[in-house]
């Protein structure tokens, strides 16, 4: 293989007919999106770009108050992602569809993998805090354990990196005088 070449085989992936990416607008779903749309053309897959309509439960203590805001937020996030996804699927020699799902986004991946017979399912995945999955979970480590199909987690770019309050770049994967003792 050459040193610029990068299609890593993908040409003779046949058993990856049908793919299931899930979008949220997201850093590390966009990356989800940018490899499929990569991807797909190369082995011919057909794609299923799944949206969730999720509320989380801090809006429903409040139902009276926050419908319309949340409303308007979904419906704001939902436009955005069609709009990505037009830009990076639309041109291409892609089959693809948009599938808008309400509720729990790995209960609804999931049942859209399944229904679709998908080969491959691909999420992005942005680091929370252990807390944060340990109250709310993980949608990528819930289709890790309940998905039938292969599960492709996608980071964003930058998500191994932070911005410390001097606002220097450190990578924080690598360890720190901090980190070493």
């Amino acid at each position: 293989m050459e040193l610029n070449d990068t299609s890593y085989g993908y040409r003779g992936a046949t058993w990856i007919k049908r793919i299931v990416v899930a979008a949220d607008g997201s850093p590390a779903s966009s990356q989800g999106l940018e490899q499929v749309a990569d991807l797909a053309p190369r082995v011919g897959a057909e794609v299923v770009v799944v949206f969730v309509r999720h509320v989380p439960s801090a809006a429903m203590v409040a139902p009276g108050m926050a419908d319309a805001s949340v409303t308007e937020t979904l419906d704001q996030q939902e436009a955005e992602v069609r709009s990505e996804v037009l830009r990076l699927l639309g041109g291409k020699s892609v089959v693809w569809d948009f599938v808008v799902r309400s509720g729990r986004p790995g209960d609804e991946i999931v049942q859209v993998a399944d229904e679709s017979n998908a080969d491959l399912v691909v999420v992005g995945s942005n680091r929370h805090s252990s807390l944060h999955n340990l109250l709310l979970g993980s949608t990528a480590a819930y289709l890790a354990t309940h998905s039938r199909a292969p599960v492709l987690v996608m980071r964003s770019r930058d998500a191994g990196n932070t911005v410390q309050a001097t606002g220097e770049r450190v990578d924080s994967s690598r360890p720190t005088e901090l980190s070493r003792r």
